[in-house]
């Protein structure tokens, strides 16, 4: 107990000093996000908030390697292999920001690039973590090793995805991610000591991050949030541990589905805006009391499905 308290207060503190400096480095540098030209209108200072704060996230993967193959019980390669997906995902994220940044446009990779690389990078990892003998669907849930690879590579995808368009307001990825990783200690059973390392990269982020932001993640920030819970979930017992963790992102990414069908299929809008969190910025809600809601709904949806997933102990 003492070292995974000592995990977190590290990694938060490493994180917290690193962040800082990252963004001074930043606004000296005018590193700025470049806003969407559609949208909810927003704030002109969200326009000089500095971008790719994730980079820190993916600068404390080797260091979190280390100490949790010191401090852990499993070996040096279960932390590689775990770290792995998160970091590379991470580096798609970090691509998409770059080019960003290098066009002077809200638009970086293009959906379908993106979605090439995505698919390359989950199943790739499902593979080695195949090889490696540290994947799992499920405790009580065993298929084929090629189904576990193609829904485990499929899980990936999403989530990465569904963690991406949950970051829309300032605090929201970063706050539901920290409750994700403090809902995945009570369900994993092997990697224990990865998840104060995450938690710690995320609340120290939220610190910056909470409105008014001073620093937004990026796509490399989010997409290696999203790599860490499917890793943390896959590598400590079951990827499926995924789903009831992940409550509000599912949402998130099902507003954007229903969005575009019902735009294909019926030619109208379903939401005002997807993702969902948009709908209700633009029905007058400020930005503090979706976060802080939306928290609330995740923390519950979380509570639910668990407590669902008590009655189906074949599947969690």
């Amino acid at each position: 107990m003492i070292d995974i308290l000592s995990l977190f207060l590290l990694f938060f503190c490493l994180s917290f000093m690193s962040q800082s400096w990252w963004i001074d480095w930043l606004r000296s540098r005018r590193v700025r996000q470049v806003q969407k030209s559609y949208g909810p209108q927003r704030m002109p200072s969200k326009g000089r908030t500095p971008a790719l704060g994730g980079v820190i996230f993916m600068a404390m993967s080797l260091p979190g390697v280390l100490l949790c193959w010191v401090l852990g019980s499993e070996a040096l390669t279960f932390y590689v292999v775990l770290w792995a997906l998160p970091f590379f995902s991470g580096l798609i994220g970090l691509l998409d920001d770059l080019l960003k940044l290098l066009r002077g446009s809200s638009e970086g990779l293009r959906s379908l690039e993106k979605l090439i690389f995505q698919v390359l990078v989950a199943l790739f990892w499902s593979l080695l973590a195949l090889k490696a003998g540290y994947l799992d669907l499920s405790p009580h849930f065993i298929l084929s090793p090629l189904w576990t690879v193609v829904i485990t590579s499929f899980i990936i995808v999403s989530m990465l995805n569904a963690v991406n368009v949950t970051d829309g307001l300032d605090g929201l990825a970063a706050g539901t991610s920290s409750l994700s990783l403090v809902a995945l200690a009570f369900l994993v059973s092997r990697g224990l000591e990865v998840i104060p390392v995450g938690l710690g990269l995320s609340v120290a982020f939220l610190w910056h991050n909470a409105y008014p932001a001073r620093v937004f993640m990026g796509d490399c920030g989010s997409h290696f949030l999203g790599g860490l819970l499917v890793a943390i979930a896959a590598c400590g017992g079951g990827v499926l541990y995924v789903v009831p963790v992940g409550a509000l992102f599912g949402l998130e990414i099902l507003s954007v589905a229903i969005q575009i069908i019902s735009i294909r299929c019926f030619g109208k809008k379903f939401f005002l805006m997807s993702p969902v969190h948009h709908h209700f910025e633009l029905l007058g809600w400020s930005e503090v009391q979706i976060v802080l809601r939306f928290w609330l709904i995740h923390l519950l949806g979380i509570v639910s499905m668990l407590w669902l997933g008590s009655f189906l102990p074949s599947i969690f």
